[in-house]
This record gives C-alpha cells, sequence and structure tokens, in this order.
C-alpha cells in the first residue's frame, strides 16, 4: 500500500493479486467492481481514506478534503496488460467523508 502526493492532490493507492480471469482483459472495470464489492475493498478505502483524512488534517495547516485528496487506486497486477490499456486500474474519487465518522 501506498500514499502519494502528486500535482497536490493526495492519493491512497493498493496492490492488489486477486486472480479475476487469464488476461488483462479479464480485468474491466464490471469485474473488478465486483471483486471490489465480494471482498469489500469499498470498505477498507473508506477506512484508509478516513485516516489520511485525519492525518493530512493534522499535518497540513490548510488542509481541504475537496482540494486535497485525489482519491483512491486499486491496482490488480495480474489485469495490468499493455494489451487492455486501464484494465487492472480501479479508481474511485470518495466525494466526501461521512460525517457520522470523522
Amino acid at each position: 500500500d501506498l500514499v502519494f502526493c502528486w500535482q497536490g492532490k493526495f492519493y491512497l493507492l493498493d496492490y492488489k493479486s486477486n486472480w479475476l480471469g487469464e488476461d488483462g482483459r479479464a480485468y474491466n472495470s464490471t469485474a473488478m467492481t465486483m471483486s471490489m464489492a465480494e471482498h469489500r475493498y469499498d470498505l477498507q478505502y473508506q477506512l484508509y481514506t478516513l485516516a489520511l483524512h485525519r492525518y493530512l488534517g493534522h499535518r497540513l495547516t490548510d488542509y481541504d478534503y475537496q482540494r486535497h485528496f485525489g482519491g483512491v487506486i486499486y491496482l490488480f497486477l495480474r489485469g495490468i496488460d499493455a494489451n487492455y490499456p486501464g484494465n487492472g486500474v480501479f479508481l474511485t474519487p470518495p466525494t466526501t467523508i461521512n460525517s457520522r465518522i470523522r
């Protein structure tokens, strides 16, 4: 897992080695979305997002979620394939932090 800053925004990146099929073609948006739900990675990225949100709130004096948070990226490593550009990359920019868990 990795947190990085690119062009002024912070991103969470998580590497996954899930088997979704024989080649990059199997790692399309629909298949990755199903895998995300099946393994509850949606809950995982919400928790990671909350942790990073709290950390940045303490570290950056002018921190603003909308301005500084870029999103969460899941790289399904088996699906990264030059023959299928974009497959294997699941990007979600959570638009808000649940106010009940801040």
